[in-house]
């Protein structure tokens, strides 16, 4: 029980913020740590050539003043103060000859020819830390030629005292850091309890909303502006779950009531033709109404996966590069002959001289454009007029549909995208009220819209799609 208690633990959200807090602390504490050691160390090290090149300059001038003699006698005297084991001094000829040096005993014979041969040119100075066997500490090493008669002049100075400061630099900083990360564990779990004390109460209100009470929110309270906005989340997603539901239980009643129609129509067909005289032309007319009734169930059910499909992206489209203008004068071409059977005039507007391509799939968008043409037609009366125009604006392309027709209703035109949504002008006419509702899956699949404008003189539907190049 208390390594299942324990393994818990592990796993909440409180033990994961405390370590999230420590590897941050942690990171930056050694972010700092790591800008002052640098910084120390380069501090320390450009003070360590200040003194050497302090010490060059003074023995310049000597030399200069008083030979190699006198610099000799120099040499010896700077390095017993300061410690033959801690600085050397050392003076070539051009042509590598050594002409003057401090006590090299406690240097394991180190000789530096090679570093005289590798002198830079003249009045110009080097510096290079080595390490040397014997010693522990690495030296920091001058060579510099002198302008007048070529000398090379090499001193040396071990970083003893930089290395044991930084030494200490970081044996402090490591302890300072293992308390650091005690306390700031302590704290950083009480902050983080503290914090997630106000989702613990959320949860809990949230374990209390029952089954089928969906109607309970969660209570807002001072916890924060975090987790007022977790209960404002959770309250909207109550709400749109009591929302689907009720679509749900709405679309399931429009479906049972439109598989009924025509379940019932099929049935009566078939019990009328077997009560009657069983003439063979009574059951051909029979299954051809059975035939027709099928059909019309299976493009319904069709109909409603395709949506169902489409809005949950699971469709494929085949998208290519298209010219939206022709599969609007394919869609005039094909309905003019119902539009003339109608006395319905149908009027293309198109933009002179201009290619409008969209990216899309061409039956899909061919099957929208139909449709809405197809609905315009229905809905106006003899010796309308339907006008299909294309234009383009800013990013995008817009195809509109217009007609002289009898026009939606103003509670209507609110739900006439949903499913088996009929107003009150067209439930005389013919259809699943399912048309508008794929057009619209189909063109928010490709990334667009359809809106619709309507008045007693007729409506406008309005396809609006991203151009080719504003996908790019």
């Amino acid at each position: 029980m208390f390594l299942k208690r324990g393994t818990n633990f592990l796993r909440t959200t409180t033990f994961r913020l405390t370590l999230w807090y420590l590897v941050v602390f942690s990171i930056l504490s050694l972010a700092v740590f790591l800008v002052g050691y640098v910084s120390l160390a380069s501090h320390l090290h450009n003070q360590t050539d200040h003194e050497i090149m302090d010490m060059a300059k003074a023995f310049e001038a000597l030399y200069k003043e008083h030979g190699v003699t006198a610099l000799q006698g120099e040499f010896t005297r700077e390095a017993e103060s300061r410690g033959t084991k801690r600085m050397f001094f050392q003076l070539f000829s051009p042509e590598g000859i050594l002409l003057a040096t401090s006590d090299l005993s406690q240097w394991n014979g180190f000789v530096t020819p090679h570093l005289a041969a590798s002198a830079p040119s003249l009045g110009q100075v080097s510096f290079r830390t080595l390490s040397l066997a014997g010693h522990r500490h690495k030296v920091r090493v001058m060579i510099s030629k002198a302008d007048t008669d070529g000398n090379v002049l090499i001193i040396g100075n071990t970083l003893q005292d930089a290395e044991i400061m930084l030494e200490k630099y970081r044996e402090t900083f490591g302890t300072a850091l293992m308390a650091m990360l005690v306390c700031g564990g302590l704290v950083g779990w009480l902050l983080a309890r503290k914090a997630m004390s106000g989702v613990q109460r959320v949860t809990d209100t949230a374990t209390r909303i029952g089954r089928h009470d969906l109607r309970r929110r969660v209570e807002l309270a001072g916890e924060g502006e975090e987790i007022k906005a977790l209960a404002h989340a959770f309250n909207a997603m109550l709400e749109r779950i009591e929302s689907l539901l009720n679509e749900l239980q709405q679309i399931t009643d429009n479906v049972a009531h439109e598989l009924r129609t025509p379940i019932t129509r099929i049935r009566g067909i078939a019990e009328t033709t077997l009560k009657g005289s069983g003439d063979l032309n009574e059951y051909r007319e029979m299954a051809a109404s059975i035939i027709d009734g099928s059909d019309d169930l299976i493009e319904m059910i069709g109909t409603m996966l395709e949506i169902a499909k489409t809005d949950s992206g699971v469709a494929e489209l085949n998208l290519v590069p298209m010219n939206i203008q022709e599969i609007v004068e394919e869609a005039a071409d094909l309905f003019t002959p119902m539009a003339e059977d109608r006395g319905i005039n149908i009027r293309l507007d198109k933009p002179p001289h201009q290619t409008v391509e969209v990216l899309g799939d061409r039956s899909r968008l061919q099957r929208v454009v139909a449709n809405l043409l197809d609905n315009a037609i229905k809905y106006t009366p003899y010796g309308g007029t339907v006008i299909l125009s294309v234009d383009e604006y800013a990013g995008g392309v817009k195809v509109e549909i217009s007609d002289t027709g009898v026009g939606i209703n103003e509670k209507d035109i609110f739900h006439v995208f949903e499913r088996f949504y009929r107003g009150d002008k067209s439930r005389s006419t013919t259809g699943s009220g399912l048309g508008l509702s794929l057009a619209l899956a189909i063109i928010h699949a490709h990334g667009g819209n359809i809106t619709v404008k309507s008045t007693d003189t007729g409506s406008v539907f309005s396809i609006l799609l991203p151009s080719k190049q504003s996908l790019r």
